[in-house]
């Protein structure tokens, strides 16, 4: 039988090609939006639990990308007062605020570590961003010489980095967020202070603005549930020439654009499955004029209408299986250069599915394809295994 399978889909090439690709099509579709759909669900839930920041401060004039603060580790050497934490702190309605400090771009073991990493000096007595990860270790803060690592800084040594010539211990890698904390080394703030003020690149900075000592980059804030975001925000712009992040407009305006591009995408792919299965079910049914000499050849030798049958749905399912297969590969493929287009025109919260998932997934695509496969060939393998072979042999066709 698995002969008869296998010649008979040879046989019929490029009809079994067709009907395969559009298949893979479909399937490569909807794994591709199901895993970015995924990833980035993660990431926003995962950056709400680690980052806990409602509103994130800049200096004035800063011109970055409010997503990139967010979500794609991007640092500017623009500082404000130290001084603007306390009168921030003041601010009714603002339950709690912790500054840090940013340096520059950094390299590390002499290979670059990338323009979109950074080192950030953090304050222990208000910081809630790394003190998970140091309770983790029994740890109240981070010594001088000490460095925590986010998930995306690419390290060449396992215990120590290297970064400006001094060297460091790795405590931890922290785990992944999807925020821009995967892009950041954590120090303690007068280590960030001591790094940048040794830069004579940045020397100009410090005599316009004062010593790194007295300056931060940032402020976290997270604000009273009871509060007005917008009431909390137009009092934060008073208090000094700052610009605000309201943590959840980005979220919003990421997730509204990932929702438009899933519902695109995923009715494309709805309407290839449709079509595919359609073409699958139209083939066999044709089939059963077109081969009915076949069928009743083979039931003239003794074949049962469930092997007719088996035949039929068996060669339905191989087509659907190898669609699927093949559709996994090449939505493997899509996912990644969808991740990578993305990425360039947009930071946003993103935490790689598990392959967990992406088992999970793949099993349950090449099942439910399989099944609908040889449900699209049932009828036209019913209609076939009911052919009688006296009417084949004396009319070469049936009604």
């Amino acid at each position: 039988m698995t002969f008869l399978i296998w010649k008979s889909l040879l046989h019929r090439k490029l009809q079994s090609f067709a009907i395969l690709f559009s298949i893979a099509i479909g399937v490569a579709i909807i794994l591709c939006i199901s895993a970015l759909y995924n990833g980035v669900s993660s990431g926003m839930e995962i950056s709400k639990q680690r980052m806990g920041a409602d509103i994130v401060i800049i200096p004035g004039g800063a011109t970055i990308e409010p997503s990139l603060v967010l979500f794609g580790g991007a640092a500017a050497n623009t500082y404000m007062p130290q001084k603007t934490v306390d009168a921030i702190r003041s601010i009714p309605g603002i339950h709690q605020a912790t500054p840090q400090f940013f340096t520059h771009s950094l390299t590390a073991d002499c290979h670059d570590i990338g323009t979109n990493n950074r080192m950030i000096g953090y304050d222990p007595t208000s910081d809630w961003v790394v003190a998970p990860w140091l309770k983790k270790l029994q740890k109240t803060e981070l010594k001088d010489n000490e460095v925590i690592l986010g998930a995306k800084v690419p390290t060449w040594t396992q215990n120590k980095i290297m970064i400006l010539g001094t060297w460091y211990d790795i405590v931890t890698v922290a785990e992944e967020t999807g925020t821009t904390l995967d892009y950041s080394l954590f120090v303690s703030m007068a280590e960030a202070r001591r790094v940048v003020g040794k830069t004579p690149a940045l020397k100009s900075i410090w005599e316009k603005q004062g010593p790194p000592a007295e300056l931060i980059s940032t402020i976290l804030v997270q604000v009273d549930e009871s509060a007005n975001i917008m009431d909390i925000v137009t009092k934060i712009q008073q208090v000094d020439y700052v610009q605000t992040i309201v943590a959840a407009d980005v979220k919003k305006r990421i997730n509204d654009q990932f929702t438009v591009i899933i519902w695109l995408l995923g009715g494309i792919g709805l309407l290839v499955v449709f079509l595919s299965l359609f073409q699958l079910f139209s083939r066999f049914y044709t089939l059963t004029v077109d081969r009915q000499a076949e069928w009743g050849l083979y039931l003239a030798l003794g074949a049962s209408s469930q092997e007719i049958t088996s035949i039929i749905v068996g060669e339905a399912i191989v087509i659907a299986l190898a669609g699927s297969l093949a559709g996994l590969l090449l939505g493997g493929g899509l996912y990644m250069a969808s991740l990578v287009l993305l990425k360039s025109h947009q930071s946003f919260p993103f935490v790689q599915p598990t392959w967990y998932f992406f088992a999970t997934l793949s099993l349950t695509l090449t099942v439910i394809f399989s099944g609908l496969g040889a449900l699209a060939a049932w009828l036209p393998a019913y209609r076939s295994s009911r052919v009688d072979p006296s009417t084949v042999m004396t009319r070469g066709e049936f009604d």
